[in-house]
């Protein structure tokens, strides 16, 4: 999964707090509901539990007056008709009372005076022979169940009052008769009991702003008691907690998203500074590898293959300008090339810096002749650009092309690049600026290469990698054989003898080289020991080691142990290293020297001369051997300043107490100069050429002392055998 896609997800995962902050809110706002619910519940059934109590007071009362008149009544009843005429003055001399009641006769009730008399409570008197006498009724009823109504309400808030089963008020507490009397209230009370609602649950009514009513059955002459109770007072504390609770959700809400907000905002940040880590070259600010992948991939997702290439560029000799100018220098150069490459970019196109001084790029083209005149254009301004700022050194690039094809659509992009490298590598030794393409010589060389590598392995199980060997001639010894150096030839069944320059490169490239060089090493020691102890002369043979192998912790441990296996004396075995094998720590390199020499091993220096850093590694290296490549000074035009140049170094080497061995010497006039100079071994075409290690052997069982002429004829010969 590409980097972009997990910040899309992490994105994602940012919304997981919101949804859980949304979820916590919903769950404190359902929360609140219910209570809110619940309280209302609770109200109600206090409500009802209030109004029930009042309707038992008032009822209760009502009763005991009933009563009371119901027994005053009786001490009147049995009369006949006659004395029934003096009841009016009787009641009315005996001055009769109920708790702030008259009591009053009277023949007839007239219910015309229904709003100005109090008939409500009334008794009716029967004579002797049960015939109507008339009437006790209670006076001034209206003003004492007014009374009685204001010790019922609420906290001495709301109303409770009396009304008949038409919505007719009978009485109120306070100074509600008024406000209870309106027709528009009548209404509401008489809808209430004629619709057959519940008088008993919730109703509401607009007594003074919202109040919560409760109208119950008085259950005497059809009357109803009615009680109200203020919300807002009643609910004041419980909403002032409800408006606390949601003021504290929508602080800690607010503080949440301020909080999310700023660590959103560092998210982000850190993403795309990730993302530009990730996806930009430090040095150049260009994209690098992985963002070149992820772009080209794009572009070609739907596009017309056959119109698209791929490059591959590098500088030339990019490790002389870092180590003679400044790797400050090779920086500039580097900015520099991406600075061109992104001016000349267009429509679909895309580079990256691949890595050191290598570029990569996708671009959109329509003939080949295109491609080569926008490197001339690339090349002639970045030429123009490094006049100016490099004098010193001319600073020349190499690209490799690769043209797409519509059977491209399934190969990798990194397989595609690594085919534009192949055909820059291909053309990078040519002089000058280069531009070539990848074609199909390059095409069977790369097939050769895969077909090599898939055996590569399995060869050094079936032992088909030989010994050769070229033999160290002493000149200032006789021209005697003192040694050789051990190469190898891959014997392929398919192919036949293999030269090392053919899967060398393969070798290190794919990791194996380390295989190739501890087998070829042990075979060097067990020949070494069986011809030893066949009584011959001992003699110095020369491994090469490559840099993949003097890297891993095991190495002087393993080269040592296998010496000792085979009980090679101490001095016989040189182990050869290029000046590419050093490491940039001369410290540690020496102390990898002193390792082997305290296991008996001899240290050389190969390839001298052709690095650009020789003189400072034969100054700090504690080496016992330089070899010299003559063919690298061969370049030179001038033979005599040619000759002093080696004949110094081969000084300073003595005045090291470090021996000198020439290679690629192929002219007899170059082994005298070379004897006279001082060097100590020759080892080249011009005494014996590279030959199978059975050759080598009976070579020196043959010969003791030999002249150049002399012994290409005798090598001849072995080789021929």
């Amino acid at each position: 999964m590409h980097m972009r896609e997990n910040i899309r997800i992490r994105k994602f995962d940012m919304a997981i707090p919101v949804l859980l902050w949304l979820f916590l809110i919903i769950c404190c706002i359902s929360f609140l509901l219910y209570m809110v619910q619940k309280n209302d519940i609770e109200n109600n059934n206090y409500y009802n539990s209030v109004s029930k109590q009042n309707q038992l007071t008032v009822k209760g009362r009502i009763e005991g007056d009933i009563y009371l008149l119901k027994t005053i009544a009786a001490g009147f009843g049995g009369m006949d008709s006659d004395h029934a005429r003096q009841l009016p003055d009787i009641v009315s001399r005996m001055k009769l009372s109920m708790e702030g009641m008259r009591v009053e006769y009277s023949k007839q009730l007239d219910w015309t005076r229904l709003d100005r008399e109090d008939y409500y409570l009334n008794v009716l008197i029967r004579g002797n022979e049960n015939q109507p006498l008339g009437y006790l009724y209670a006076g001034n009823v209206h003003h004492v169940l007014n009374e009685l109504l204001n010790t019922q309400i609420y906290a001495s808030l709301g109303i409770c009052a009396v009304f008949d089963n038409q919505g007719n008020l009978i009485a109120a507490s306070g100074d509600r008769n008024d406000e209870l009397a309106r027709s528009d209230i009548r209404h509401k009370i008489y809808n209430m009991l004629s619709s057959g609602q519940q008088t008993s649950s919730e109703l509401k009514i607009g007594v003074r702003g919202q109040e919560h009513a409760v109208l119950i059955p008085l259950e005497i002459n059809d009357w109803y008691l009615l009680n109200t109770f203020p919300r807002s007072d009643l609910e004041i504390r419980y909403m002032e907690t409800t408006v606390g609770i949601g003021v504290l959700i929508l602080l800690s809400s607010g503080l949440f998203f301020l909080f999310y907000f700023r660590q959103y905002r560092t998210i982000a940040a850190n993403q795309k500074t990730l993302v530009n880590i990730a996806y930009t070259d430090s040095l150049t600010r260009c994209h690098n590898f992985y963002a070149f992948k992820e772009e080209a991939e794009r572009i070609l997702k739907n596009a017309d293959m056959k119109s698209y290439a791929v490059w591959y560029c590098d500088i030339k000799k990019f490790k002389f300008i870092n180590d003679v100018l400044g790797y400050e220098e090779g920086d500039r150069i580097l900015i520099t090339i991406a600075n061109l490459l992104q001016k000349c970019s267009k429509q679909n196109f895309v580079f990256c810096r691949v890595s050191a001084d290598n570029f990569a790029g996708l671009c959109q083209y329509e003939s080949r002749a295109e491609l080569k005149n926008w490197f001339h254009k690339l090349v002639q301004a970045f030429r123009q650009q490094e006049l100016t700022n490099n004098k010193r050194i001319a600073t020349e690039l190499c690209m490799g092309v690769y043209c797409l094809e519509e059977e491209d659509r399934n190969v990798s992009i990194d397989n595609i690049v690594n085919r534009a490298n192949i055909a820059q590598k291909y053309i990078k030794s040519l002089p000058g600026d280069q531009f070539g393409f990848y074609n199909k010589e390059i095409r069977d060389k790369v097939v050769d290469e895969s077909e090599l590598e898939s055996e590569m392995e399995g060869a050094i199980e079936r032992q088909e990698f030989r010994i050769f060997v070229q033999p160290k001639i002493s000149i200032q010894n006789n021209n005697r054989i003192v040694g050789g150096e051990v190469l190898v030839r891959w014997e392929n069944p398919r192919k036949g003898t293999i030269l090392p320059g053919q899967f060398i490169s393969i070798m290190e490239r794919e990791g194996k080289i380390i295989l190739l060089d501890r087998y070829m090493f042990e075979l060097s020691c067990k020949w070494l020991h069986e011809y030893l102890q066949s009584g011959n002369h001992p003699i110095n043979l020369a491994v090469n080691v490559s840099k993949m192998g003097i890297l891993r912790e095991d190495f002087v441990d393993y080269y040592g142990s296998i010496k000792e296996k085979y009980e090679i004396p101490d001095g016989l075995l040189e182990l050869e290293f290029t000046e590419t094998v050093m490491l940039s720590d001369d410290t540690v390199f020496n102390g990898l020297v002193a390792k082997l020499h305290e296991k008996g091993f001899i240290c050389s220096l190969d390839d001298f001369g052709a690095g650009y850093s020789s003189l400072n590694l034969l100054k700090n290296l504690s080496i016992d051997i330089v070899k010299l490549d003559i063919m690298f000074f061969r370049k030179s035009n001038d033979i005599q300043r040619e000759r002093i140049v080696i004949s110094n170094i081969i000084n300073m080497a003595k005045e090291l107490h470090i021996k000198t061995i020439a290679e690629g010497v192929e002219f007899t006039e170059t082994v005298d100069f070379l004897k006279s100079a001082g060097c100590d071994i020759i080892q080249g075409y011009v005494f014996a050429r590279p030959i199978p290690l059975e050759d080598f052997e009976r070579l020196l069982s043959e010969t003791i002392s030999l002249s150049p002429t002399d012994e290409n004829k005798v090598v001849n010969i072995c080789i021929e055998k």
